[in-house]
């Protein structure tokens, strides 16, 4: 039982904490984002993810249970449903929130999250050089299954990546 956050979707007065962590160029890095969105893209991605099974997307909103605080997302992306898999991606959004056990609890969260959506597998893309990153997902029960084809441009040049798997249903 997780007594530390809850995990909601997302809804439309969340847009402007989502705008903000989507253009803080500091994320980039470890996301497949290349430039800031507007508003709009944002509002428009909102109502989008009202139907994660057209999407092929959820979002969730972390929320500290105390207090109410919103923290972050947590999200499955590029959702398959013939192949029961789907990719991760949890954000911590505020550096003071950090290594608190919150993305591990959302995380677990989103776990059942797609179990309710049928899936089967989940994946996650880590940089090569985030230990922080690959240390939470070693601890939510991920393995590593090989190096990633995908890399992502930090400062210039090209950071490999590791793929992680996750079997909820055996």
């Amino acid at each position: 039982m997780n007594n530390q956050i809850y995990i909601r979707p997302v809804i439309i007065t969340d847009a402007p904490n989502i705008l903000i962590w989507e253009n803080n160029a500091e994320n980039w890095s470890v996301s497949d984002n290349e430039g800031p969105y507007s508003i709009f893209d944002i509002v428009q991605l909102i109502h989008d993810l009202k139907d994660i099974h057209s999407a092929c997307q959820g979002r969730w909103i972390i929320c500290r249970k105390t207090d109410d605080v919103i923290l972050g997302a947590v999200d499955l992306t590029e959702i398959d449903y013939d192949k029961k898999e789907a990719s991760v991606g949890v954000l911590i959004a505020e550096k003071e929130h950090r290594k608190k056990g919150y993305a591990l609890a959302s995380l677990d969260d989103l776990s059942l999250e797609a179990i309710d959506l049928g899936i089967d597998r989940l994946l996650a893309t880590v940089q090569c050089d985030n230990i922080a990153s690959q240390k939470l997902f070693k601890k939510c029960g991920y393995k590593t299954i090989a190096k990633s084809d995908d890399r992502y441009l930090s400062e210039g040049a090209y950071i490999e990546t590791l793929l992680f798997e996750k079997w909820l249903k055996k």
